[in-house]
Parts: structure tokens; sequence; C-alpha cells
């Protein structure tokens, strides 16, 4: 084989491989999506546990910033969900509160009340 035939055939390689690889994505993200549909929308005494933040993209393309918040429920089971920049930014380690989900999508976090200062 020539160089004439190897190119091209390298180049389509390539392009089926992106394809199939955005088309899988693609596949995945629409069956995550039904399932958080038709889950309940479920509301649990949680703690914040956890924050990270994942930056993906930058030099040459726009960069995109990920937040996830780890929480803890009473039975000690963890969750690690991706939430808004904006919620992100309420959010601080050792919040106690009422975590609501909708299969793995945040729907929201209400802090509980704090506790007035005990006089002894």
């Amino acid at each position: 084989m020539d160089l004439f035939t190897l190119v091209p055939l390298f180049i389509a390689g390539v392009a089926v491989f992106i394809l199939f690889t955005n088309g899988r994505r693609l596949y995945t993200n629409v069956q995550q999506r039904k399932v958080n549909e038709s889950a309940p929308v479920l509301t649990f005494p949680a703690t914040v546990i956890g924050k990270r933040d994942s930056v993906r993209g930058g030099g040459d393309s726009a960069a995109q910033t990920h937040y996830y918040v780890t929480f803890e429920r009473l039975d000690l089971q963890r969750l690690e969900i991706q939430v808004e920049g904006q919620d992100f930014g309420m959010l601080a380690v050792g919040d106690t509160g009422r975590l609501t989900v909708q299969g793995n999508w945040f729907q929201g976090f209400t802090r509980d009340a704090p506790r007035p200062p005990s006089s002894v």
C-alpha cells in the first residue's frame, strides 16, 4: 500500500472513531435523562461533606467548569452530585439540611436553621 491509500484510510478511521465516541456519549446522556425524568423527587436529611470542581478545555477552546458536591445521608450513604456554580458557592462543608434530588439531578438544598448558642 502506498501513502495515497493509507492517509485517506487513516483519516476515515479517525472520523469513524470520533462519530462512534460522540454517538455513544449522546446515547448515554439520553438514557440517563430518561432515568432521571422517571425517578421520584426525594428529600432527605443530609450533610455537605465535600466539594470539588473540574475544569475541562481551555487553551484554544473555551474552558468549562463543572461543580460537584458530596452529601452524606443519615444512613451514611454518600452522594456526589453535579450542581450549578451558584449552588456550589452557597454550600459549605459541614452544612446540614434537607437535600432534594431527582435521580442524580440536584433539585435543591435547604440549610437547617442554626441553633442558638446555649447558655451555661
